[in-house]
């Protein structure tokens, strides 16, 4: 399945800007992923909001975001930069796979290096690879959820953010 990255993040802006009255991250544990305090524009309800932290912390039912749950979602960087708020690169290819390699899905991030998607994807364990420019990053073990920050952070068990550097 691919989806168009205009035309995608265009349609996942507008479930964005009614998913989320407000955006409060201490009422929602582990969202912050180890980031900095957001600046004013990362609270904007829109697609391009709180890079590096846990979307699913809040886009999933029951969550303050309920009005639009993502099934997979993170953000890619272009170094080793510890700051959440900026560096995130734009126009990366993101291929969700299962864990046998069938591509469920092809996202490209947003300005802010942010991909995120509310297509039901049918997988037991889910193996992410991200490109751009010829440069290719490839998860290594499949895992069993598209929160991707939830691992992806400097506390995670995958040790750090998702850098194609």
């Amino acid at each position: 399945m691919f989806m168009n990255p205009r035309l995608g993040i265009a349609v996942l802006a507008m479930f964005g800007l009614s998913a989320c009255a407000e955006v409060n991250l201490d009422t929602a544990p582990g969202a912050a992923a180890g980031c900095e305090d957001p600046t004013e524009d990362n609270l904007v309800p829109q697609a391009p909001m709180l890079p590096g932290r846990s979307c699913m912390a809040c886009h999933r039912q029951g969550g303050q975001a309920s009005g639009a749950v993502w099934t997979a979602s993170g953000t890619v960087y272009g170094s080793g930069s510890s700051a959440c708020n900026s560096g995130g690169l734009e126009g990366v290819k993101v291929e969700l796979a299962d864990e046998n390699r069938k591509i469920l899905i092809t996202l490209y991030t947003n300005r802010s290096g942010n991909f995120f998607t509310a297509e039901p994807l049918q997988y037991e364990k889910l193996i992410a690879r991200v490109s751009k420019d010829g440069k290719i990053k490839e998860m290594s073990t499949p895992v069993p959820s598209g929160d991707c920050a939830g691992c992806h952070n400097p506390t995670g068990p995958a040790g750090g953010r998702i850098y194609l550097n």
